[in-house]
């Protein structure tokens, strides 16, 4: 039994996909993370630097209060010149003065860190805000470069100079702590990963066994079958399949009962009229002689006996027909009983063309006499289903010509059918010989399907060529016994 081909199976599609959620939330846990870290390095550093920076203006204003004199921008390198290298000591940083114009007048640096003139963005900052500002940049495996610029301000709260509190920053025991809480979230993922994996595999494989055990059950299900309900006592979703199932075993045997019923009554519908179809075919010109019969009927004529005689061999004829069929029709599969005797071929189709109008029919054959074992009935019905058919394919308004060649040769009976009538249908030539299939607006289509039923019971072949507006030709292939 095969329950899936190439795809993947559910569990694994489903171990997949929670694999992938996963997967996808600890990538935006880790990036979440790695941001929250880097911003509090961020605001940690910051804060740093603005203490500085109070405890440095602090200084500054102290130095520039104990000065005889008010502090301006053109003294207070003076002012801070001896200074400044304590004030940096004690607040373990360098410190850089810059001039209100950007130029660096006075530095603790060893090796220079900052700009000798300050960027024009970073004075139009200053003199827009009047506040700290503050700038960083990655300084390579050295960590991060913070900048504060702030302007120093006199006693008049003036602004005399712009210092600048380069700060390398050490981000070591920030990025241990980082590395410490990413590796603590990848473990508990590797660990809910992969007991959440054999939970899944596990559930999702015992429903799928249920699945496909109910699978297999409805597989097996048959319309006739008296097929039995199953049988779940879990209270789950699988439950409203199962009783969904049970729901449609329920309705599927109430419909086949009446699907039974109907059936047998339209057989016996069909069959009382393929009955009537089969016994109508000999009835109608049997009728149509008799008329003939009556209306020429002159008891003077010198062939009155003979053509009397003729007729009622004929009518016996089509009336023997109608007593197999009435006895022994029941269905297209059970045709009336073989009784193979010696006839004339030839006279049989003879006495079966008769009952058509002879004006329209030309009946050729060679030799004079085949004397031939075959079914009397069988023959007569082949040549008069195909002639009725024929007659009846052609349009009231053409004159009607049907022809008939019965030719002996090689070991095989030839017998050609062909008729002047609209033609078969394209659509409709792979069906002709289905039984109930019809193209007339009458009859139930089981002329034909017993015609070729009779010819394979004898070993031989009968096909046809038509065209629509042209006609059709009908070709029987027997093997000749005699």
């Amino acid at each position: 039994m095969i329950r899936r081909k190439n795809n993947l199976s559910l569990p694994v599609r489903i171990i997949i996909y929670m694999v992938t959620i996963l997967l996808f939330t600890a990538g935006s846990i880790l990036v979440i993370t790695a941001s929250h870290f880097n911003n509090q390095t961020k605001r940690y550093h910051e804060d740093i630097l603005r203490r500085k920076e109070k405890s440095v203006l602090s200084a500054i204003d102290y130095e520039m209060d104990n000065y005889p004199g008010i502090a301006t921008k053109d003294n207070i390198h003076i002012i801070l010149e001896d200074k400044i290298m304590q004030i940096a000591d004690i607040n373990k940083l360098n410190i850089v003065v810059y001039d209100l114009r950007g130029n660096k007048i006075l530095t603790t640096e060893a090796k220079t860190s900052t700009f000798n003139v300050l960027p024009q963005d970073i004075l139009n900052k200053l003199r827009t805000s009047n506040e700290l500002v503050i700038t960083h940049k990655e300084n390579g495996d050295q960590g991060t470069m913070y900048s504060s610029y702030s302007y120093i301000k006199n006693y008049y709260n003036e602004n005399v100079a712009v210092i600048c509190l380069p700060y390398q920053s050490n981000d070591d025991f920030m990025q241990e702590d980082m590395f410490t809480l990413i590796g603590s979230y990848g473990l508990a993922f590797g660990v809910i990963l992969l007991f959440g994996t054999l939970a899944v595999y596990f559930v999702t494989k015992r429903t799928l066994n249920q699945i496909w055990s109910f699978a297999d059950r409805i597989r097996e299900t048959e319309v006739i079958v008296n097929n039995m309900p199953i049988r779940y006592d879990g209270n789950d979703e699988i439950k409203v399949l199962v009783d969904s199932y049970n729901d449609m075993l329920f309705k599927l045997k109430e419909q086949s009962e009446l699907i039974v019923k109907q059936e047998r009554e339209e057989a016996w519908r069909d069959f009382a009229r393929q009955v009537a179809h089969e016994i109508k075919n000999p009835l109608t010109p049997m009728k149509l002689m008799i008329q003939n019969y009556m209306r020429k009927f002159d008891p003077s004529d010198e062939h009155l006996t003979e053509k009397t005689m003729r007729t009622g061999n004929i009518l016996l004829q089509q009336i023997e027909t109608i007593s197999a069929i009435a006895e022994a029709f029941s269905d297209f599969a059970k045709m009336p009983s073989r009784n193979d005797e010696k006839i004339d071929i030839i006279d049989v189709v003879k006495n079966a063309l008769y009952v058509f109008p002879m004006d329209y029919v030309e009946f050729n054959y060679s030799p004079e006499v085949i004397l031939m074992h075959f079914d009397k009935q069988y023959l007569n019905r082949v040549i008069t289903n195909i002639t009725k058919n024929a007659f009846q394919s052609i349009p009231k308004d053409h004159e009607a010509k049907v022809k008939v060649d019965v030719v002996l040769t090689d070991g095989f009976l030839h017998i050609t059918i062909n008729d002047n009538g609209s033609g078969i249908p394209v659509e409709a030539q792979d069906s002709i010989f289905v039984p109930k299939f019809t193209t007339k607006n009458s009859g139930m289509g089981i002329g034909l399907p017993m015609v070729k039923k009779i010819i394979d019971d004898y070993d031989g072949t009968i096909r046809f060529e038509s065209k629509v507006g042209v006609g059709t030709t009908f070709y029987i292939l027997i093997p000749y016994h005699e």
